[in-house]
């Protein structure tokens, strides 16, 4: 949300589109890095739940400040994609979302990549699973997390900025985006990125077929129930994983 604002307000000053995108994104990126500093890191000796609800504490500063600064009237974003669509049927797609949906595709390909096959990845994923035995292998385990937040942060920034593009620019709506796909990823998996994408298209079908059923599905907010009926069946079945970390945590 925040790098989104950054480019609304590079583009006021006369910026161009690419590097105002760019420094977006490296906005983002150092807000994640901001964020791991003063929220999560004070809390890692705790389990990584209350790492969570520092996260959550973040984010209702992060949403005050950027109230106070630019408002809570929504304005019309940059934009990046150009207008039109494709019609199917009697429906049509605009050419912004085909474009945002590729762009994520592209994206999520990539880091699955660079988790599953890279030198960097395979140290990632064993910091994150045990940071003592990472430094003993000579690895600095506050330098990855900190890369990693700032990859975090710098692709947040992107699909706010992208995100903003093709719906309106407004503090509320794109934070609580951070809510469906976190649905999306306890649907898929924590841990991984193909059930991340699952989860995802998971949530859009959610998002439009149910307001097209008839009963429940005409009712305001019918899509969030079904939504958290999806979360609350995903945490169900996952319990003992998603509380394993906490275990682990406590050792």
């Amino acid at each position: 949300m925040v790098p989104a604002y950054v480019v609304y307000s590079l583009s006021k000053v006369g910026v161009p589109l690419v590097p105002a995108v760019l420094l977006g994104v490296v906005s983002g990126g150092a807000l994640g890095w901001a964020v791991e500093r003063v929220f999560v890191r004070p809390l890692r000796g705790e389990s990584e739940t209350a790492q969570t609800v520092g996260t959550v504490a973040a984010l209702g500063l992060i949403l005050s400040v950027t109230v106070r600064i630019w408002g809570t009237t929504p304005q019309r974003a940059v934009a990046v994609f150009p207008t039109g669509g494709i019609d199917v049927g009697r429906s049509s797609i605009r050419y912004g979302e085909l474009g945002l949906f590729v762009t994520m595709i592209v994206i999520a390909a990539a880091l699955y990549t660079v988790f599953r096959y890279s030198d960097f990845g395979i140290i990632i994923r064993g910091t994150a699973e045990n940071r003592r035995a990472a430094s003993l292998m000579g690895v600095n385990p506050q330098r990855v997390t900190n890369a990693v937040w700032m990859i975090g942060g710098a692709l947040a920034g992107l699909a706010g900025i992208l995100l903003a593009a093709i719906t309106n620019l407004s503090p509320y709506t794109l934070s609580l985006q951070a809510l469906p796909a976190f649905v999306a990823a306890l649907i898929g998996g924590l841990g991984s990125f193909p059930g991340a994408v699952a989860g995802g298209a998971t949530v859009g079908l959610a998002f439009g077929f149910v307001p097209r059923m008839g009963g429940l599905g005409h009712m305001q907010g019918a899509p969030q129930f079904v939504l958290a009926c999806l979360a609350i069946a995903a945490m169900a079945v996952r319990g003992s994983g998603l509380s394993g970390s906490d275990i682990r945590a406590s050792r």
